[in-house]
């Protein structure tokens, strides 16, 4: 590893540029090397110096942090974005892998997006790219950047008929009968997909009610799938089930 990283910081405030450079400090082995206000100044600096990180603000009027990186034909930096975006655009950066940090800034939140920073190796453009797909297509075309051993599979939401959780695992079962493996637990990905039509119907089972065929009575109950698997619902869930499936 590296003895230390060269780190650019892309903030049109100067109260946010002040804020990041505070914060940064204890860190001995990231370098500032760069304050920018604006995609120009960030081209510039990214074009001169070889940059290993960048903390950048999505909304850089009169453009964002997006219009800059779009034009990039290769991302030889990592990025953890800085944002007030609305949840909507929140997910769409969790849906990509991407690192980002609300306003204000939590300490806390900083240094895992460091760590995470520190330990990964993963293609940047690719998970840029997904993040650019996400936010302006419908929701049935939005992907997700699932994390595996060897990298990321990306796939589209629509193709998941149901999650199952191990412990710490998550596998995605698609359209495609594939199982797909994560090292993400149901909860978090529950949180990604709450949006897109999924629920819970037990504490091991998220379903895509896309995919719903029907639905067995019982003490919870139980729910086919298109793919034929059938899943339990727990007694817990059932009542919240049935009043979430007659207003589907």
């Amino acid at each position: 590893m590296k003895d230390f990283f060269n780190v650019l910081i892309v903030e049109d405030e100067l109260s946010d540029q002040t804020t990041m450079v505070q914060l940064l400090a204890p860190y001995q082995n990231l370098k500032l090397c760069g304050l920018a206000s604006n995609i120009e100044q960030a081209a510039l600096i990214s074009n001169k110096m070889e940059i290993d990180l960048v903390f950048s603000d999505v909304m850089l009027p009169p453009f964002t942090s997006f219009d800059w990186l779009s034009k990039l034909s290769e991302i030889p930096f990592e990025i953890i974005f800085t944002t007030s975006f609305e949840e909507f655009a929140v997910k769409a950066f969790k849906l990509a892998a991407i690192d980002y940090l609300l306003k204000p800034i939590d300490p806390t939140d900083l240094e895992k997006a460091i760590n995470r920073f520190l330990s990964k190796k993963e293609s940047k453009n690719e998970k840029v790219d997904l993040l650019l797909k996400n936010l302006s297509v419908q929701k049935e075309q939005v992907k997700i950047a699932l994390p595996t051993l060897h990298g990321y599979i990306f796939i589209k939401i629509s193709d998941i008929i149901r999650c199952e959780s191990d412990n710490t695992y998550t596998t995605f079962f698609t359209i495609d009968k594939r199982k797909i493996l994560v090292s993400k637990t149901l909860k978090d990905v529950e949180e990604m997909l709450e949006d897109y039509r999924f629920f819970r119907v037990h504490n091991s089972h998220l379903i895509n009610t896309d995919y719903l065929l029907e639905y067995y009575k019982g003490e919870g109950g139980q729910v086919k799938l298109s793919d034929g698997s059938v899943v339990d619902v727990s007694r817990r869930k059932k009542d919240e089930f049935m009043r979430y499936i007659k207003n589907k």
